[in-house]
């Protein structure tokens, strides 16, 4: 296979994977929400949800910040600044960019 048909076939799966993902968010969203102790367990579920990945992202920037330094001074902050950048596209882009909209 050459680089071109790997390029072809990655494009085409990438493609395949959006509508896939599209037909199967628009047929949950048709689904019930279910009676009102399902929305109370799902409710209790999404709480400690949040508070988990609030914890997650917490220890995430931590370490993000530490590496920055890191980077900073022992490479060049050309270098950590390429990794702030980095990071914050990372983080709004694929994990909160409705949040980063504000």
């Amino acid at each position: 296979m050459s680089e071109n048909d790997a390029l072809l076939a990655a494009l085409a799966a990438s493609l395949l994977a959006i509508v896939a993902g599209l037909w199967f968010s628009s047929a949950i969203s048709k689904m019930s929400a279910g009676n009102e102790r399902m929305q109370e367990i799902a409710g209790a579920i999404q709480e400690g949800a949040t508070a988990y990945l609030n914890r997650q992202y917490t220890t995430i920037a931590g370490v993000g910040v530490v590496m920055f330094f890191i980077l900073g001074f022992a490479l060049d902050w050309y270098t950590a600044i390429g990794f702030l950048i980095g990071a914050v596209f990372f983080w709004c882009g694929w994990l909160h960019w409705d949040e980063c909209l504000g």
